[in-house]
């Protein structure tokens, strides 16, 4: 029984080297061609990712520039609002001063009538 193990497990050593010595089956033509691909993709991907990358910086300066432009927006609508509210008032007033000029004018022609 012993032999017969010896036996086996010689046999599963020799299969062994016998498979690392006659490497993984893949021609050494075909691992350099797919070795050079794979530093190719490599060089792809690095570029991507700087492409990428200034993409990024570039919407992130966007997206700044139009905050800037909405809190500008906003202002500009407020300060609107309240210039639209000063012309009313004036307008109001102006209707009143009219109103008031309107009634003196006729209180003077009045006046000089009866002056007369």
């Amino acid at each position: 029984m012993r032999s017969t193990k010896s036996v086996w497990a010689g046999l599963i050593i020799a299969i062994f080297f016998v498979t690392v010595v006659a490497g993984c089956g893949v021609s050494k033509n075909k691992y350099e061609a797919l070795l050079n691909e794979k530093i190719t993709l490599e060089e792809k991907v690095s570029v991507l990712e700087k492409s990428k990358d200034a993409l990024k910086n570039e919407y992130d300066n966007l997206l700044k520039e139009k905050m800037d432009i909405d809190v500008r927006l906003t202002t500009s609508m407020n300060e609107k609002t309240a210039l639209k509210g000063e012309y009313d008032k004036l307008l109001d007033e102006k209707i009143v001063l009219r109103a008031a000029y309107d009634k003196l004018l006729v209180e003077n022609k009045d006046l000089r009538n009866k002056a007369k």
